[in-house]
Formats: structure tokens, C-alpha cells, sequence
């Protein structure tokens, strides 16, 4: 039989395997959602990177690829590092309808964006943010000084998404709204970003990703309490083209 002082050991052993485990699921996590960049193709300056699993081959140098983190792939897999602790019943699965609800995602077929980058549509930091849900860096949108009458399109599909009415300066260096047209889609049953209290926000057409919504407009004395915090390479302005949206 195993002594006590064996016993002990063992016990201080398995929790600390345990909480080795936790923090490697969820140190990377925390840094996707408070924008610390991962580093592309290995962080290597000038090494080409494959978007989406090869679908579309784009050189992803840092020089032409600012987005530095691709949160969709990234928190999906992250998610399922979680279940494989057993933190799944702490987050009950909801409904196969509840969950088809609002799902983020690309929704054009590949040869469709493919399409919009070799066109230059969009450009390729675009394409990255609307296909891939990476975040531009802040303070870098020509949109944050954008005051003109009009409507912020989908980048990629054209539609009507915000309107210029409903902007305002946040300070948080991402174009920031405080309601949203009928083109935008929250994302439903996203468990990460529920514990982040926000919600991604999508093209309802194209399923570009735009950005996330926070509840916290309040502190900016917003009519409906709710941040639309957008990444304007997500966007196109139509200037006085509000009746338009309407």
C-alpha cells in the first residue's frame, strides 16, 4: 500500500499537471481577446503564410498584413481544448436550432472572396479581417475620422450595415456605432465571446466579420447603451446615401 507521504505527492502532482493544462488552454485566450498579437507564420518577417487552410494564398509578411491574429480559428480551437478538460458542463450545449442562429462565418463560396482580392475589392488585409475575423490595429481606419452624412457598407457585398448617424468617437481607435441596420448579424451560441461579454458581429449576406458589440455605451451616454466597435477594413462609406439603408 502506498504511504501517505506517496499519496501526497501524487495529489500535488495531478493538480499541478491540471493547472499547467488550464493555464496553456486559456493564457492564449486572454491575449486574444485583449488584442495581443500572435505572431504570423511563426513570426518570421517575410514568410509566406496560406489564409484559411490554403483556400487562398496570400503573402502575409508584417509589412502588408497588420491584422496579427486570427480569432475565429484560433478561439475555435481553443474552445475545444477546453472541452478536452471537461469545462463543457459548466457551458451546456443549446439546441442544433438555437445554435445555427447567428453563425459566424464566412458565407460566399472561396472562389467568390478569391475573387474580391484579385479584383482588389478588397485589399488583402480586408480579406483577413471579413474571411479570417482578424482585428486591425487601432488608430489605423481612415473611417475613425469619418463624419460625413451616409451609410458604412460591407466591404465585400455592399450592404448597408451602419449609419453615419449612429457613429461616434469612442476613443478606442476602432469606428464604434451605437446601432446597427438590418445587414448586421449577432453571432449566437459563441461561448468565449459570451464570457467576454460581447458578441460578433457579421454580414448577414456575406457573413463578413465586422467587429463586436459590448453593453457598455452607457458610459458613453449612447440612446441604446450598446457599442458597435468595428474594424474598418470590414466597411466601405457611401456618403449621402443614407435614404438608401432606409
Amino acid at each position: 500500500a502506498s504511504s501517505p507521504l506517496q499519496l501526497a505527492s501524487n495529489l500535488v502532482a495531478m493538480h499541478t499537471t491540471t493547472a499547467l493544462a488550464g493555464v496553456a488552454v486559456f493564457l492564449p485566450t486572454a491575449a486574444a481577446f485583449f488584442g495581443a498579437p500572435l505572431p504570423l507564420a511563426g513570426g518570421r518577417p517575410g514568410l509566406a503564410a496560406t489564409s484559411r487552410a490554403g483556400s487562398l494564398s496570400v503573402n502575409m509578411n508584417t509589412q502588408d498584413a497588420q491584422p496579427g491574429l486570427n480569432r475565429r480559428r484560433f478561439v475555435g480551437g481553443t474552445i475545444g481544448g477546453a472541452a478536452a478538460l471537461g469545462l463543457g458542463a459548466l457551458f451546456p450545449v443549446q439546441s442544433a436550432e438555437a445554435a445555427g442562429k447567428g453563425k459566424a462565418g464566412p458565407r460566399l463560396p472561396q472562389g467568390e472572396w478569391n475573387e474580391l482580392v484579385a479584383s482588389n475589392k478588397i485589399s488583402k488585409q480586408a480579406y483577413s479581417v471579413l474571411h479570417d475575423a482578424d482585428t486591425e490595429r487601432p488608430f489605423t481606419s481612415p473611417l475613425n475620422k469619418e463624419k460625413r452624412p451616409g451609410v458604412f457598407k460591407c466591404a465585400a457585398c455592399a450592404t448597408p450595415a451602419f449609419l453615419s448617424e449612429t457613429k461616434f468617437n469612442s476613443g478606442t481607435g476602432w469606428p464604434s456605432f451605437y446601432d446597427k441596420l438590418e445587414g448586421v448579424e449577432l453571432e449566437a451560441d459563441n461561448k468565449m465571446d459570451f464570457l467576454a461579454q460581447r458578441q460578433e458581429v457579421h454580414c448577414v449576406k456575406c457573413g463578413g466579420h465586422f467587429g463586436h458589440v459590448f453593453n457598455d455605451g452607457a458610459a458613453w451616454k449612447v440612446p441604446t447603451g450598446k457599442r458597435y466597435c468595428i474594424n474598418g477594413l470590414s466597411l466601405a462609406f457611401s456618403p449621402n446615401d443614407a435614404t438608401e439603408a432606409a
